[in-house]
């Protein structure tokens, strides 16, 4: 009951919308099987996916983050993959961010429906030079001028 409640005010679900669950399907079927089994113990305890800004940012949060298992990613924000996909005939990519090791956002062109997504392009697994969106999308949210 506690946990509807919090929802309610707070925002989000409980689980991932079938849009974001295809793309974390592309990334399990790229990662090796060890990043794999850690991925999916992260996955199974998700407690709230966030979507703080619908189609660009994407927070998961965990019932207790101490006891979830890490992956060896290390870092405050370490984009794991890249996945690109065709949606509308063009490519859009999605960027999958760790903190410390434990899936933290999507982040960049977050689909939110199914049909958003016409194909798979690629995925990329630790791609260099990663920047995250978030402090631009907090920007814009709040009208202010990113530095």
């Amino acid at each position: 009951m506690l946990a509807k409640i919090s929802e309610f005010l707070f925002g989000g679900t409980r689980g991932f919308n079938d849009a974001e669950a295809r793309l974390l399907s592309f990334l399990m079927d790229s990662l090796p099987a060890r990043d794999r089994d850690i991925l999916a113990c992260q996955l199974m305890s998700v407690r709230k996916v966030q979507r703080q800004n619908p189609g660009r940012l994407v927070a998961v949060y965990y019932r207790n983050s101490d006891e979830v298992p890490q992956l060896p990613y290390l870092g405050y924000e370490y984009c794991l993959a890249n996945i690109t996909y065709k949606s509308c005939g063009r490519s859009r990519t999605t960027s999958i961010v760790l903190h410390d090791g434990r899936l933290m956002t999507f982040e960049r062109h977050v689909p939110t429906t199914l049909s958003d997504i016409e194909t798979l392009s690629s995925v990329a697994l630790h791609p260099g030079g990663f920047t995250t969106v978030a402090p631009d999308i907090d920007a814009e949210e709040h009208g202010e001028v990113s530095t």
